[in-house]
């Protein structure tokens, strides 16, 4: 059994077999790897493209989605005291974590969960038996990247390494496009404000994937640089869920990383830009910028549904695995 919770987990085979699977299978509609299978999805974050790319492509796989709330599926808070009651001896969760895998294991074929903490998902596949895939988490994203190098590599169609920018915060899609940037040996840049860089940890970490693969990682915090030299010039939004209370003192920040007209000019003609959405345009990003000839934002969203058959598929029906993707990269500490 596979699981799906940090792009660093496996290697560039794994996620090539992906892309093409991927591909294959959005033009193959009659082939149904996921007939009759049932995937539990449970959200704790809003979500609009996750949610609703990843459950067309189950359907269109032939299985079937069922939703149920954190509450529910998570453990939860004891909903039928009163709130301002004080119980002695009363259990803070409804059920404990381990016994709701356990029984969900026994009905579906597969959890996509968007949750807050890592720690929930690395619990969630401790227990499970059936695959666990993040739709999400505060340090990861890797639907996201796996669906961002889809888009780069069907927009650029070279084997040569491009240069890819990210230019804002070091967030969760941050972390993981610049993993599977490393791992196919593109060159990954970063720059964004020191209050919201990498740790020491992280830092060593893709500098260690970068030397295992062949990719190399270059940041700072003066985005220009960068981006005169970039292929691919990428930005999200400044303020992530869950961080609304900081959003004043991240708007200051970031004052001077916008990626408007006047910065993407400076990038070369053929560049292209992306944004995982939601966008705030006018924060971290202009309308000239997002609805520019070489913005692939919306082809980004659509390949958000492509790419999650590849992963569903993979992850989901033993029969359509290889060797290469069940080759963990296990020698690598994966953050």
């Amino acid at each position: 059994m596979q699981n799906l919770l940090t792009i660093s987990a496996y290697t560039p085979d794994f996620y090539q077999h992906v892309l093409d699977l991927s591909a294959y299978l959005d033009k193959q509609r009659k082939l149904k790897p996921l007939d009759g299978a049932s995937i539990l999805f449970c959200f704790e974050k809003p979500s609009l493209r996750t949610k609703l790319a990843t459950e067309v492509a189950v359907n269109q796989l032939g299985g079937s989605v069922i939703h149920i709330t954190p509450e529910e599926f998570l453990g939860g808070k004891i909903l039928h005291a009163p709130q301002d009651a004080e119980v002695p001896g009363l259990p803070e969760e409804r059920e404990a974590l381990q016994d709701t895998v356990k029984n969900v294991s026994q009905w579906c074929d597969g959890i996509f969960a968007r949750v807050y903490k890592h720690e929930t998902l690395q619990k969630l596949a401790q227990w499970s038996d059936i695959p666990v895939i993040s739709g999400l988490c505060n340090d990861h994203h890797p639907m996201q990247a796996i669906a961002d190098l889809y888009t780069i590599h069907e927009s650029f169609r070279s084997d040569k390494p491009l240069t890819i920018t990210f230019v804002g915060d070091a967030n969760n899609v941050a972390f993981s496009l610049i993993e599977i940037g490393l791992l196919f040996g593109h060159k990954m840049q970063f720059a964004g404000p020191m209050p919201c860089y990498w740790n020491r940890d992280q830092l060593a970490h893709f500098a260690a994937l970068g030397s295992r693969y062949g990719g190399s990682f270059t940041h700072g915090s003066d985005p220009l640089p960068l981006v005169r030299q970039s292929d691919v010039v990428y930005t999200d939004s400044f303020v992530s869920m869950g961080q609304e209370h900081q959003y004043a003192e991240k708007l200051r920040h970031f004052a001077g990383y916008q990626v408007n007209e006047a910065l993407f000019s400076k990038a070369p003609s053929h560049a292209r830009f992306m944004h995982c959405l939601p966008a705030h345009r006018g924060l971290e990003v202009t309308d000239a910028v997002m609805d520019h000839s070489n913005s692939l934002v919306y082809q980004q969203a659509k390949n958000r549904m492509v790419t999650a058959k590849g992963v569903f598929a993979v992850l989901c029906n033993a029969e359509y695995r290889t060797e290469a993707p069940v080759q963990a990269a296990a020698a690598l500490p994966t953050l």
